[in-house]
Parts: C-alpha cells; structure tokens; sequence
C-alpha cells in the first residue's frame, strides 16, 4: 500500500530541541557580532506555503525582539529565476512568547535548488540556498490482523530524520461508575511517537523498516503509568488512529554525531548552511501515512476499546476506586507550532 497523505508538522520534531534550547535556557552573548540574522525553517516539497522563523542578531543569536522584525524576506527560484517576498507575522506561543516568522505560497520543486534572502534595511543580508532532494518513493505492507508492519523507503540522494510510529492514544476512564467520593478526571488526548531511527535495514535499492507494534505498546504503556494517565487497577489506553513519518531531507541536513543534541545545536555554527549568520535552513519532503487498526488488532496490540468497570460501582474492584490523576504538563498536539 502506497503512502498518501503528507503531514507539514512533522518538521518541528527534528528542530525543536535546538529552538527550545535557544529560546529558554539563553545562549551564550555573541559581542560585536556583525552577522544580522538567525533563520529556522525547511523548504517542503510537500507543503503549498513555506514557513522560516527568523531572530536578529543583538547580542545573542537565538532570541525573539518585541515589535516588528526590521528584515524583508525573498526567495529565488536559481532555475526560474522567479523571486517572491515572504509576509511577515507574529506567532504567540502557550507559553506568552512570541516569534517572527515570515511564509510565502508556492511549492519547491524537486532536485531545484533555491535561495532564500533575509535582508535589514542598512543593507545586511543573511542567505542561504538549498537544493532539493529527489522525490522519494515508498510502500507500505501492513494487513488488518498483524500488528506486524514493513516500511520500503526507495531512492537516494536524501537523509531519512524523524522516523517514528506515532500512536495517537487517550486514557480510559470509566464513566460515571467511580464512588460519589471521587474524583473522575476526564480523559487525556496523549499521543506517544516511538522512534525507528536508525533502525533501517539496507535494500537493494533504498531501506527497510520492520515495525512491530505489540513491542511499541509497551513503550506507550510506560510513557502512560510515568505520565500518570493510567494505574494498575485502571491499565486501559484507547487507540484512536497510528501514523507512520519521516522526513526525506536534504543530504545537507545532517546534525553532530547523526543526533539533535540541544546541547550541542545550540552552540553557534554546529549546523548551519546561513551565510552571514546562524541556523538553519533545509529542504526535502514531510511524509506521514494514517490509519486506524481494527478493534481486534487493537486488542491484540494491548489496546482496550472497553472501561474498565461495569455499569455499577463497585467497592471491591481496584478498577472502580482508583482514578488515574494525571501528573502531566499541557500537552500539545502540534509540536511544529511552538516554534513556527
């Protein structure tokens, strides 16, 4: 079964440890430093509007400035030679601070190269160009009665980053049947991704990816009993759908080590393509595939479908006296929104 349908948030897994750790832990002081920008973003073939987050560079390198950004930014087809000028706009986070980030429509093509300009009005330019990978082709081989799934990525000339099995998930808890004592917490929307990074296996013309999803259940389950949402006498996680992603990145995207390590991203020039200033700028192709596994797959899996008690309370049943309270920060479900 070919894969179909194309995520644009994905992205945000692969950089949001270097933008969480500019934006909150500080970055060291850049003193004098003439470089004017710090540009984020990726060019996806897959998306119709691009989107980059930009900073000026005043004294440190990854910090967003109140009121308007003093920078106009152009991209140029270096095949077209076509030219469009990004719109600017402020994004407001959950957390209260915001950042400037410009976005423009079109679609990158693929294997052409591009070059986006992020220009101050005394005439500094911060650039930098990419080109595009190939368009990558893919199949999936999963069945309804096997938790058993096989990924076929063929090709080259690209990096595979994010590659994950998110399992969109919510705890259990069953309705109106806890004693009148109790209070029932409502059901947590808390999707879970297990990484398969690093895990491919060689082809003949690409890689392979055997996921088998009775072994990432497990993972889910602790992520659930650490983050509180369920307990032993209440152990039920309701699978809503799966979704298989990665990106097919540029080769020019290729962190320290093969890790995004905040620690070490953070550092001015770990990874950078931007002439005349900090960050990043890549290009390739967001890919994700969904589907909803049937009740009995589900089961199989570990997955309940069902509460946990019937429809009369109980004293006796350690299901129907102890509610889950969760011991979870605000949950996003979006996590390229807190950083573009």
């Amino acid at each position: 079964m070919a894969l179909s349908s194309l995520r644009n948030t994905t992205l945000g897994i692969l950089i949001a440890a270097a933008l969480l750790a500019s934006c909150e832990s500080g970055v060291d002081p850049l003193i004098g430093e003439p470089r004017p920008f710090t540009i984020w973003g990726l060019l996806d073939a897959s998306a119709d509007t691009q989107r980059v987050r930009i900073f000026s560079i005043e004294g440190e390198s990854g910090v967003d400035r109140p009121g308007n950004l003093d920078a106009v930014v152009t991209s140029t087809d270096l095949e077209t030679g076509e030219t469009l000028t990004w719109r600017p706009y402020r994004v407001t986070y959950e957390s209260g601070a915001t950042g400037h980030v410009f976005e423009a429509a079109f679609r990158p093509v693929h294997e052409r190269r591009y070059r986006l300009d992020v220009t101050r009005s005394d005439g500094a330019v911060s650039s930098a160009t990419v080109k595009v990978p190939p368009e990558v082709e893919f199949t999936i081989e999963r069945t309804d009665t096997s938790p058993k799934v096989f990924v076929y990525v063929h090709g080259e000339g690209f990096n595979l980053l994010g590659v994950e099995m998110r399992y969109e998930a919510t705890n259990v808890p069953p309705g109106n049947v806890w004693p009148t004592d109790q209070k029932l917490h409502p059901a947590v929307f808390y999707p879970v991704e297990v990484s398969y990074q690093g895990t491919e296996e060689k082809t003949r013309d690409g890689v392979r990816y055997d996921i088998n999803m009775v072994d990432d259940f497990a993972v889910v389950e602790e992520e659930y009993k650490r983050k509180c949402l369920v307990t032993e006498g209440n152990p039920n996680i309701a699978l809503r759908r799966v979704e298989f992603h990665f990106v097919a990145a540029n080769e020019a995207w290729d962190p320290p080590g093969g890790v995004f390590d905040p620690e070490v991203l953070v550092e001015p020039g770990a990874l950078s393509n931007i002439d005349n200033g900090y960050g990043f700028l890549g290009a390739g192709m967001v890919v994700a595939e969904r589907w909803i596994p049937p009740k009995g797959l589900r089961d199989f899996i570990g997955f309940s479908s069902e509460a946990g008690c019937g429809l009369i309370p109980s004293a006796t049943n350690p299901a129907c006296t102890s509610p889950p309270i969760p011991c979870l920060d605000n949950v996003t479900d979006d996590i390229w929104s807190l950083y573009l």
